[in-house]
This record gives C-alpha cells, structure tokens and sequence, in this order.
C-alpha cells in the first residue's frame, strides 16, 4: 500500500514530465445537425478572427507538478483566431448562412482560450475556459450588434497534467463557447438584420 501511494505521488509531481513542453492541436468539433435560420438563405456573412488575450498568449495550458506548481507550457500548434474563425463559419453555414464577401461581417476577438489544471489529493482536474467578443458590422460600418460569449470544458479525475490531458478540455469548451453564441437567437436575428442591408452576390 505504501508502495502505492509513493508512485502516485511521484506521477502527480512529475506531471507527465512536467518541465518539457507539450505541443498539441485543438480542432473544432461540430455540435451537431442545426437548424436553419429563417431568412439566412439570402444572407453573406464575413468571419474574421483576432487573437485579443491578454494573459497566456502564448499557450493554451500550463502544465503541473502535485503541489500546483507551474511548470512547462503547453502550446497548440494550430492557428488559434483562424481556427474560431473557421468554427464559426462552419456553424453559420450549417444554419443557412452563405460564407463570402461582400455582405455583413461578424468580428470574432478570442480573449480566452486556457485550460488550468485544479490539482487534488489523488487526481486533477483539466478545467477549460472559452470566451469571445462578437461584433456584428453592417454595411458602412455601424455595429448592429456585440455581445461576449464563453464556454466551460473538463476532463475530470486526470492523473498526469499534461497536453493530451488538457487538449480534451479544450475542445469541450471550445464547442460550447461556440455554441452559446450560434445558438442565441439575438445573434442569428442579429445577422439576418444587419445582412438584409448589404449587396448580395
């Protein structure tokens, strides 16, 4: 039993080597069949992405010891902003929306994108948080709508704090974050609006 216990807290302070980097891709994950939204037929809609972090710009997770100790970073190796913009015009076209120039365009800033790591006795859990700006911009310029969205994600009971640990977190809130803005009937009524207004190609 004492054996036990003292190779359990040697992979919790190790971290699944906690002081080498991890590199890892977060993909988008779809939310599932949608359904259109009326009118969106006839409606362009521009995505743009930027990246608006403050904090852990340069990461997604950090990995840690068993005492809650930082250690090395995780890094995603795909394009972060470029990957939201890709998941929202995934989403928006599955409900209706065309994907093009020339219409309204929707402003996505990414703010957060990060999963920590909550240490306990015998595990750790991978907790994940998702947040975006939106602005929808209409012909010439005036902002028809803007509203802050998030979305949580976790991988509960993890032994090793590492990125394939947290990269299963990520996705979950990534795809909820995703959601909580597609699925907001003021967003989608928002664009059909402001879409109305501009050319169509």
């Amino acid at each position: 039993m004492r054996a036990f216990f003292v190779l359990l807290c040697t992979a919790l302070l190790c971290g699944g080597c906690a002081f080498t980097t991890d590199t890892i891709d977060v993909p988008y994950q779809s939310i599932g069949p949608a359904a259109p939204v009326a009118n969106a037929s006839g409606i362009t809609v521009t995505v743009t992405s930027t990246d608006g972090r403050t904090t852990y710009r340069d990461r997604v997770s950090t990995k840690k010891n068993g005492y809650g100790v930082e250690c090395a970073p995780i890094l995603a190796n795909n394009d972060i902003p470029a990957t939201v913009a890709n998941a929202f015009s995934q989403e928006l076209s599955a409900r209706g929306f065309k994907i093009g120039d020339n219409g309204v365009t929707l402003k996505v800033e990414v703010v957060q994108f990060y999963n920590d790591f909550k240490p306990g006795f015998f595990a750790a859990d991978a907790v994940s948080n998702v947040a975006f700006n939106t602005e929808i911009v209409a012909p010439g310029g005036a902002i028809a709508f803007s509203k802050y969205y998030q979305g949580t994600g976790e991988n509960p009971n993890v032994q090793l704090a590492g990125g394939s640990e947290a990269r299963v977190a990520l996705i979950k809130a990534f795809q909820s974050a995703v959601a909580s803005a597609v699925n907001d009937p003021d967003f989608t009524k928002s664009l059909v609006a402001a879409g109305a207004k501009a050319p169509q190609t």
